[in-house]
């Protein structure tokens, strides 16, 4: 295989006076590894951190959720595969991502140990060269033209005031270059979705909430409910964007907008071998080898997937507000979430979840602690706002 890498590196260019940095020159090894963040399922994201011991604050309720596969026993699952393929995620990419010098599918030593970066040809891009990354994560290949644009757009008036740093890139600061620019800066406060229709059967989550706080305890949900919550893991991070995209769009400034307005640019300007590969990079899917468990998150299998389910028969669950995941409710574990609140003081909601509600709850474990707390806050806030525009609601 010849010389192996344990890193890539990046030209650093700062600010002589201010020591802020201005820019990043890397090569395409570099930008393609940036682009294959688009096709991480997120439980492997969850998995290079659980694996490794490291609580991230960042993955939301996302590690709630792969803990809760990995806890539940594996006779509620269809079969002995199942649950594997959960907390091991297979990424539909897999084929293209296996050959970049980093393939973040991977964790353990082993994902440090790419070919010799001479004998790497590019697996996304046409050709090699050189790039020019700007700090919100724009990059655009490097051109004189270009980069004297670049220059005067940031205020650079003499190149001798900046300074060269040549930094190395592994795998782990990958990893938190992933979550530094994808999840912290990532993702916008607002919570609307894009879909529009629900052609799904919905199904019934009894929401226990704590009235005086107007914070949910708990919910008592169905094998549907659940099984939403366990396709997350399996779902790459371009399908989460696409499902989710009015609350990105509406924050331009977000990392995870600029890499895919970046990722479009290279295709438009014909950097891209094939339009196959623009599409697994801004419209990635659900690996194909996964069964279509859930109609609640419309666009993320192939239309040929066959329905199943990860969960071998109709049980009763509960979820904390966190999103983790317990099997045969009992009065034990209504009172774990109920000890010290007066019985006056909690309510029984029945809460619809289908097809509108379903990109919600995904986008809001991504980022939220209180998963549960933050969606009822935001349906019911939707439903006031419909009631003040109905015309009965109008004062004479």
């Amino acid at each position: 295989m010849g010389n192996s890498v344990s890193s890539v590196n990046v030209k650093v260019f700062s600010d002589k006076k201010t020591q802020k940095v201005m820019f990043i020159e890397a090569n395409q090894d570099f930008v393609e590894v940036v682009c294959s963040f688009m096709t991480l399922p997120l439980g492997t994201i969850v998995r290079h951190f659980y694996n490794n011991n490291r609580k991230n604050n960042n993955l939301g309720c996302l590690t709630s959720i792969y803990q809760s596969v990995v806890n539940l026993n594996v006779a509620h699952f269809t079969d002995d595969k199942c649950r594997y393929v959960l907390v091991n995620p297979v990424n539909a990419s897999y084929d293209l991502c296996k050959n970049l010098v980093f393939n973040l599918n991977d964790t353990g030593i082993s994902a440090t140990i790419g070919k010799a970066t001479d004998h790497v040809e590019p697996v996304f891009l046409k050709k090699k060269g050189s790039f020019i990354i700007t700090d919100d994560l724009t990059f655009t290949p490097l051109l004189f033209d270009t980069y004297i644009q670049l220059l005067k757009t940031l205020g650079v008036k003499d190149m001798k005031d900046l300074v060269e740093q040549t930094v190395p890139y592994n795998f782990e600061r990958l990893y938190q270059l992933l979550m530094d620019l994808v999840f912290v800066r990532g993702w916008a406060s607002s919570f609307t979705t894009s879909i529009t229709s629900d052609l799904s059967q919905p199904t019934t989550a009894k929401f226990v909430i704590q009235k005086s706080k107007n914070k949910v305890l708990c919910a008592q949900v169905d094998n549907l409910f659940v099984e939403l919550l366990f396709s997350f893991l399996t779902i790459p991070l371009g399908a989460v964007v696409r499902l989710t995209n009015s609350g990105f769009v509406s924050d331009c400034s977000s990392a995870i907008y600029t890499l895919i307005n970046s990722i479009s640019k290279l295709a438009d300007e014909n950097y891209l071998k094939s339009e196959d590969i623009k599409k697994r990079l801004l419209e990635p899917m659900v690996e194909s080898n996964y069964l279509n468990v859930t109609d609640y998150l419309p666009q993320i299998y192939k239309e040929d997937t066959v329905k199943g389910s990860f969960l071998k028969e109709k049980a009763s669950f509960v979820v904390s507000d966190d999103l983790q995941i317990k099997v045969s409710p009992s009065i034990k574990t209504f009172t774990e979430f109920t000890s010290d609140i007066p019985v006056d003081d909690i309510e029984v909601i029945p809460v619809s979840i289908g097809v509108q509600e379903g990109p919600l709850i995904l986008k809001l474990s991504v980022h939220s602690k209180s998963v549960l707390t933050d969606f009822f806050n935001s349906s019911q806030n939707n439903v006031m706002n419909k009631l003040k525009v109905e015309p009965n609601n109008i004062q004479g």
